[in-house]
């Protein structure tokens, strides 16, 4: 249910205007209720990557991979780069917009590297963090 409701959110976002970081923050703790407790992963663990801490472990790592597929950026076991771009122009506000794009862009072979999605996620994630930390938010 709570899948459905996130879902249909972005949906009525996509056909309206960017959100507020308010409304990106609140769409986060709803990803967060579903993604956390079906990777076990503790909030003394995943508080500090919106800080830029990134706790090497496969919950944290498989947390990330899953609020990622949330947010329709991995597609079929792959991150997608396209999707990635289109929900920044869609839900990002105006000021981050531009930054955040070019963090994605400048990030976008960094998953190449890793086979395993949980990993992929994790160093693409911190890799847009390193990019620009003052615009990056992860629930």
């Amino acid at each position: 249910m709570l899948l459905t409701k996130i879902m249909k959110f972005f949906i009525l976002v996509a056909t309206c205007e960017a959100m507020t970081m308010k409304q990106i923050k609140n769409t986060g703790k709803m990803m967060r209720k579903t993604c956390q407790p079906k990777n076990n992963a503790e909030d003394e663990k995943i508080d500090p990557i919106s800080d830029g801490v990134f706790i090497d472990e496969k919950e944290v790592k498989c947390y990330m991979a899953c609020i990622m597929k949330m947010a329709n950026t991995i597609k079929n076991g792959k991150l997608n780069y396209d999707a990635a771009m289109k929900q920044a122009d869609l839900l990002f506000p105006d000021d981050i917009k531009e930054p955040a794009k070019e963090a994605i862009t400048a990030c976008r072979k960094v998953a190449d590297a890793h086979k395993d999605i949980c990993d992929a996620s994790f160093h693409v994630t911190k890799c847009i963090y390193n990019h620009n930390p003052g615009i990056f938010y992860f629930p």
